[in-house]
């Protein structure tokens, strides 16, 4: 930690325009920034940092804390200040040790200088993280020329909840707003620069979003340039800091593949150069076509990375084989409203999803304990195979069965594939079912109403799970609910230890009714149902217990479905004959 003594920068005025801004120097650039977030603490809002623990937001906390220990050291009073970080979970192990490491070191800053500080940590929820989303099978991973809501998902939604919370926090003990400060340039990007103008962003004072928000955006005019050598100086020990940066710029070295980051003996010499601007997320991401980052730091030191390279072939097989359509699935899991289900090629096919988990569990598996990393963890292994379960993609237990095969050693890995050429999207026909297959007294489909479970309570007299209607008149266990589908983690580790073997041994065949495990672990209890998704899921088993009764569950062949096909399209004609 260096907390030099050296005075800060001479004092400049924080209401130079935004067109001499590009001629200050960075010390100037320094007090400016200092100053704008000063007149916020002065004016006694508390402060909110979104950290992601990059340069950026970096420097922006640490302009922060010193605004902070300034104040403190004046014996003035210093509000509430609140770190926000976004972790995803799936992130680059190196990233996120680095996180960690940099949390720490600020609250050790916070607390030998007296300074006010929380540190939230939020994640995505176990519904939308990686491994329910993908190989959960509820949807595809983000592809370049797909929609990347997975970052919607992973961190704006879960910086909302947390600047949600932090607000909510703040008003207990403060009636001044709170104002929330990112480290957003308008340098990165031309079209960060038309948003930022089009939201009339300033880094001189207070902006208010279209929500009334209150913001602030301090280092808007610096340049990457700029951002390095403040680094520099701090890791220098020229401007007091919660870090000297080492481990950030080895990281942004070693992921951008160049030697533009300012270290500490050559920091001035840095301005020169360009900056870097490498750019790391999840090691899962395919939004990109391929990870310049990862691939970087696999190649940059085999030794201290090579432990991510299988991550990359993870990532590189998900990439190469978005059109290869035999891996998808061709039974649509709707019904429209004329009673049809489509066949199409569209999510991942079951034989897809086991690959994926089998993978990821086999990588997670070899890896050095320190690199603390997880693709699936036990709440997640569960909620996959509750997914499979419900869906009709495995029998029972499957997911819990994978993971005991490679406890036993039975470890398998991503094999190398080239990219699969952009094909138009494979689609057959429909399936005509008509709309009364799942009718309000079809006795065969009990979705989410638990028969056995109901008759227990029923003669012991328990009465602690009863039932409930649906408001279209069907009776549903009444599962009990939370905010949102969570897994309670030591239910899930009893499960596994003392129930998972016989489960598998009594129902992991495929003449088993494959919602099976679902029930079973709503039976248990330790998983638990999103408030207001009663109806949701007692539909998703309907139809899953009704399309195995019909052969459409699970993978089943494609000239099986073709042949069941309802008069394709004309234009789908010429792929019915293909496929045969």
């Amino acid at each position: 930690m260096h907390t030099s003594q050296l005075p800060l920068f001479p004092a400049v005025n924080p209401q130079v325009s935004l067109v001499t801004v590009a001629h200050l120097t960075p010390e100037e650039l320094e007090q400016r920034a200092m100053a704008a977030i000063d007149a916020v603490l002065e004016a006694g809002h508390p402060m909110i940092c979104a950290w992601s623990s990059g340069k950026d937001s970096s420097v922006v906390a640490n302009l922060m804390l010193n605004a902070a220990r300034a104040r403190l050291e004046r014996g003035e009073s210093c509000p509430p200040l609140l770190i926000n970080h976004s972790s995803i979970t799936v992130e680059n192990p190196e990233v996120q040790a680095l996180a960690s490491s940099e949390i720490e070191k600020m609250r050790a800053y916070a607390a030998d200088q007296g300074i006010p500080l929380t540190v939230r940590v939020g994640h995505p929820t176990l519904y939308s993280a990686f491994a329910c989303r993908v190989i959960g099978g509820r949807g595809l991973p983000a592809f370049p020329d797909t929609r990347g809501d997975c970052s919607v998902d992973w961190k704006v939604r879960v910086g909302d909840r947390l600047t949600a919370e932090a607000y909510a926090e703040l008003r207990h003990v403060t009636d001044m707003p709170a104002v929330l400060m990112t480290g957003v340039r308008r340098e990165e990007s031309s079209a960060r620069a038309a948003s930022i103008a089009s939201r009339g962003e300033r880094d001189d004072g207070i902006w208010t979003n279209a929500e009334g928000g209150m913001r602030l955006s301090p280092i808007l005019s610096w340049t990457s340039d700029d951002v390095w050598t403040y680094l520099g100086y701090c890791a220098a020990g020229m401007i007091p800091s919660y870090s000297d940066f080492a481990e950030t710029m080895r990281f942004y070295r070693d992921a951008g593949g160049s030697s533009c980051v300012v270290v500490a003996s050559d920091m001035m010499d840095a301005r020169k150069g360009g900056g870097c601007g490498a750019r790391s997320g999840c090691v899962t991401c395919t939004k990109v076509k391929s990870d310049k980052s990862l691939t970087n730091m696999v190649e940059s030191d085999a030794d201290r990375y090579g432990y991510m390279k299988p991550m990359l072939a993870f990532r590189d097989f998900i990439s190469n084989t978005q059109y290869d359509w035999s891996r998808r699935s061709y039974v649509g899991r709707t019904i429209d409203k004329d009673g049809y289900i489509a066949i199409a090629a569209d999510t991942y096919a079951p034989q897809m999803l086991e690959e994926l988990l089998w993978y990821a569990l086999s990588i997670q598996a070899t890896l050095p304990r320190a690199a603390n990393f997880r693709y699936v963890d036990r709440r997640e292994l569960f909620a996959i195979d509750m997914l499979w379960s419900a869906y009709g993609l495995h029998k029972p237990f499957h997911a819990l069965w994978i993971a005991r095969e490679v406890e036993r050693g039975n470890l398998k890995f991503p094999p190398k594939v080239k990219p699969v050429q952009k094909t138009p999207v494979p689609s057959y026909g429909r399936i005509y079912v008509g709309s009364d297959w799942d009718g309000i007294d079809t006795p065969k489909v009990a979705g989410l109403f638990d028969a056995p479970l109901a008759m227990a309570e029923e003669g012991c007299g328990i009465g602690s799970i009863g039932t409930r209607f649906t408001r279209d008149g069907r009776i549903v266990t009444d599962f009990d609910t939370t905010q949102q589908f969570e897994i309670d983690e030591e239910g899930a580790f009893l499960f596994l230890e003392f129930e998972a073997d016989r489960h598998i041994a009594e129902f992991h065949r495929d003449d088993a009714e494959w919602t099976a495990a679902a029930r079973i672990y709503l039976r248990y209890g330790f998983v638990t149902l999103a408030k207001g998704a009663h109806a949701r899921w007692d539909g998703l088993l309907r139809r899953t217990e009704w399309r195995q009764q019909n052969g459409l569950h699970g993978q089943p062949p494609l000239e099986h479905l073709i042949a069941r096909c309802d008069a394709p399209a004309r234009q789908e004609e010429a792929l019915f004959a293909e496929a045969a």
